[in-house]
């Protein structure tokens, strides 16, 4: 008997490797889950070793081939933390530690990039038209986008730059090793502000923006669509992977486009949340947007033809692992024991309020020397109030940003109802504050922490000729649903209004101590 073709999604997150194996009904067979480290070092640096996240990889499928005896493996899909850069040479060997998305040692090299007079906002204007008009976008000047990787390693890193073959995102990397091949996909190269977008139904490199960035076409690697097959697996991976070897590896792209997929978010504007280790809210559009001053932009997407939306806040359940740790909150039953602390503090965390720019922020507004903390704490506040205060801090960050969106997407396309995603979507209180700080519905998909990879499995099987790109509309399972409780407007609201105060009076002081390390 032929065996049932599955599909395998991998996401190499900033913590860890998710796995999962669809079948052709799009039903779970199994998943894994496998963690890494994560090095934080000086001058904003932020790095992994691309060894780590491949034996991550080996470990998950391991344990994903063991519960897959009737399943034949027929296409894998990587999708994982986008803005990263893996310098590599001609055989694929990385040269150095993979620079990551948290990374901004680049920002002096972007600031020299986009400078001069006359400028808005630090943009000389003519350079700006350009991005803008070809791209949707601009290099961020926090130095967190795989250009500003590029250029420090160019100034800094001289004989790795020369040596240096190809530069690749971290799924493209991943992607060479199963295939050989040096490739990336349409949405995952925008953050090399280097192609031309205005038709999303052909995106290319623009040798003018090349030039203008001072980047080495040579050194970029091709460009497909996401849906396109990368390659057939490698012999010598199937062999270490212990996989057949007549699998297809498709393009895959960025965890953000990713999670919409893992959602059911196909239609334009249908939005989600994702509140993972950062967090962002994304729909697809069908128009080229920017929206400079906070940082947001509608770019190619995973599928051919429509936009998403780029707006990311930077730290999220980030703040949540920290301060927990902090607070010697562990075990087995931490995120209960961490649920039911939140339950135990009053809406509002007794007038304890919580910034969450723990490592600079993106949007709604960017700026990578923001820091967060605790404001208007007290000898009478509990851990209680601490660890419900880290929720809600978050939550009027994503307020903040929501409301930023809502005018992105226009009259007429703001939702009354929010898709929720990602590990924090776990939470029993987390989903239930977010609908109260935001005022929308918010409609929890079934297993939220495995949605992105999900969405890269179906996109494999979309690229392989498995399933068809509709059938991604389809989300197995009933969600779980929060209203948001009217009680509660009064106080968040106050507490939301205070929370941007704290931004607005403290980010001066921010600036002068950050800058002075």
């Amino acid at each position: 008997m032929d065996k049932i073709k599955a599909m395998l999604g991998l996401d190499m997150g900033t913590s860890s490797c998710k796995a999962i194996l669809l079948d052709d009904q799009m039903k779970t067979v199994a998943t894994s889950f496998c963690s890494y480290g994560l090095d934080i070092g000086n001058q904003g640096a932020a790095e992994q070793n691309p060894d780590e996240w491949w034996n991550a990889i080996k470990s998950c499928i391991s344990n994903i081939k063991n519960r897959a005896g009737e399943y034949h493996i027929a296409s894998i899909g990587v999708t994982g933390q986008w803005s990263g850069t893996v310098p590599v040479d001609s055989k694929g060997k990385a040269l150095h530690n993979a620079i990551i998305w948290m990374d901004t040692r680049g920002s002096k090299e972007v600031e020299a990039l986009t400078g001069g007079f006359p400028s808005i906002s630090g943009y000389r204007v003519d350079k700006l038209y350009r991005w803008l008009h070809l791209t949707g976008g601009a290099p961020a000047h926090s130095g967190k986008d795989t250009i500003a990787h590029i250029l420090y390693i160019r100034e800094n890193m001289q004989d790795i730059y020369r040596d240096t073959y190809k530069f690749l995102e971290p799924k493209d990397y991943i992607n060479m090793r199963l295939t050989g091949n040096f490739k990336t996909t349409w949405d995952t190269a925008t953050l090399l502000w280097s192609s031309d977008n205005r038709n999303p139904d052909k995106i290319k490199y623009s040798e003018s923006l090349i030039r203008l960035n001072k980047l080495d076409p040579d050194k970029l690697p091709e460009m497909i669509r996401a849906v396109d097959i990368a390659g057939k697996i490698t012999p010598e991976a199937a062999s270490e992977l212990g996989l057949p070897d007549d699998v297809d590896v498709i393009g895959g792209c960025g965890d953000t486009q990713c999670s919409l997929l893992g959602g059911g978010c196909i239609d334009h504007y249908s939005t989600l949340l994702y509140l993972g280790t950062s967090s962002w809210i994304t729909a697809h559009v069908a128009h080229k947007k920017t929206d400079i001053i906070h940082n947001i932009a509608s770019l190619p997407s995973a599928i051919e033809g429509k936009y998403f939306i780029a707006a990311e806040q930077e730290n999220a359940s980030s703040c949540m692992e920290y301060i927990s740790g902090i607070l010697g909150i562990g075990g087995n039953d931490k995120y209960y024991t961490i649920d039911r602390m939140a339950s135990a503090s009053p809406p509002g965390s007794n007038g304890l309020i919580f910034l969450p720019w723990v490592y600079g922020e993106r949007a709604p507004v960017e700026d990578s020397l923001l820091r967060g903390g605790f404001f208007n704490l007290s000898l009478g506040h509990g851990r209680e109030d601490l660890i419900r205060s880290v929720m809600e801090g978050v939550a009027f960050n994503s307020k903040w940003l929501l409301a930023i969106v809502d005018k992105f997407l226009g009259k007429g396309n703001v939702p009354n109802r929010i898709i929720m995603s990602g590990g924090g979507a776990l939470s029993s209180v987390w989903p239930q504050i977010l609908s109260d700080v935001l005022e929308r519905e918010i409609s929890v998909i079934p297993d939220p922490r495995f949605s992105t990879v999900r969405g890269i499995a179906l996109l494999a099987g979309v690229g392989s000729g498995i399933i068809s790109m509709e059938d991604l509309k389809t989300v197995s399972g009933e969600p779980a649903v929060y209203k948001p409780n009217v009680e509660n407007f009064v106080v968040y609201r106050k507490n939301f209004e205070e929370f941007k105060n704290y931004y607005r009076n403290n980010r001066k002081s921010m600036h002068r101590i950050n800058t002075a390390k």
